[in-house]
């Protein structure tokens, strides 16, 4: 992943200043890449199309990854509106600015566009999203796709796996779990808490981004999951949190939400294959650095 590029290659990264997004950047930077950022905080707009299109003419690369990706802003009507325009349509903008430039492109898609699935399921597995967001994001991977049939848009799509880890959201369940057992507060599951996740460190998530330059050629056109393959329940995830951390706190039931994936089951064999990728942390060594992390401050 460290080696030096052969020539000098800039990369587009949307959503760069992201939980998600400033890991890859970190991780580009350390493999020898120039990252040029692109970021609502930074006043940049994938809707903006003249804006986007003079930062995409001068990349090799355009990984896109900004996205509305908190599923509560999207539980009511009008911040669905909001989170399904901005998803679809700026990924609209980047692959036809992408296909008309001949600039190559990495997409950020996620795992849930699988929905709930009884056997583990490959990238060529039926999708069947069970919430707003996994739709907005199988809606970006179509677009693609059909800027590749008609303009040879060259393209990966990845899919990613519920992401933890240093930097994460309020928003993301370990980081929720984790804040109310430092408080000793309540952990609160929704439902049973049989829910599981191949919960995925972010140090791994931003290796398969690099690993995709790096083998792009041998991975072109295709979707690849880029994913844990240990599954761990909502209980267990409380359980283990509440250990490490010391806590006294109760751990309780809650309504379960209604779009709620129960079952994420994916193979990543296709990541080793064609992208040599594989995780290199498991639940626990994970859990142990995003503790590390909360310790010392966030």
């Amino acid at each position: 992943i460290y080696a030096t590029p052969r020539y000098k290659m800039n990369i587009l990264l949307t959503g760069s200043e992201g939980f998600i997004g400033s890991a890859i950047k970190r991780k580009l930077e350390r493999a020898g890449y120039t990252v040029l950022c692109y970021d609502k905080k930074l006043g940049h707009d994938i809707l903006d199309l003249v804006a986007l299109e003079h930062h995409i003419q001068s990349s090799n690369y355009v990984i896109h990854v900004a996205a509305q990706a908190n599923m509560y802003e999207m539980e009511n009507i009008n911040g669905a509106y909001e989170g399904t325009d901005f998803n679809i349509r700026g990924t609209h903008n980047v692959a036809f600015l992408c296909a008309k430039h001949k600039i190559k492109l990495i997409y950020a898609s996620t795992i849930c566009t699988y929905g709930n699935i009884e056997q583990q399921a490959t990238e060529d597995a039926k999708v069947n999203p069970s919430e707003l967001y996994a739709c907005t994001k199988y809606a970006g991977e179509v677009i693609i796709q059909g800027y590749a049939l008609n303009f040879d848009l060259e393209y990966i799509i990845l899919r990613f796996a519920a992401t933890y880890g240093p930097g994460m959201r309020s928003a993301l369940g370990v980081h929720v779990f984790f804040a109310q057992a430092l408080q000793d507060k309540d952990i609160t599951i929704h439902g049973d808490g049989r829910q599981v996740r191949t919960l995925t460190h972010v140090d791994d998530i931003a290796a398969g981004c690099a690993l995709a330059i790096r083998h792009f050629d041998n991975a072109r056109d295709e979707i690849i999951n880029i994913s844990q393959h240990e599954k761990v329940s909502a209980i267990q995830m409380a359980e283990d949190i509440k250990k490490i951390t010391g806590s006294n706190s109760k751990i309780i039931f809650v309504d379960q939400r209604h779009d709620q994936t129960f079952d994420e089951n994916v193979c990543n064999q296709k990541a080793w294959k064609l992208l040599n990728w594989l995780p290199k942390y498991n639940w626990q060594q994970g859990l142990q650095h995003t503790y590390n992390w909360f310790k010392n401050g966030r």
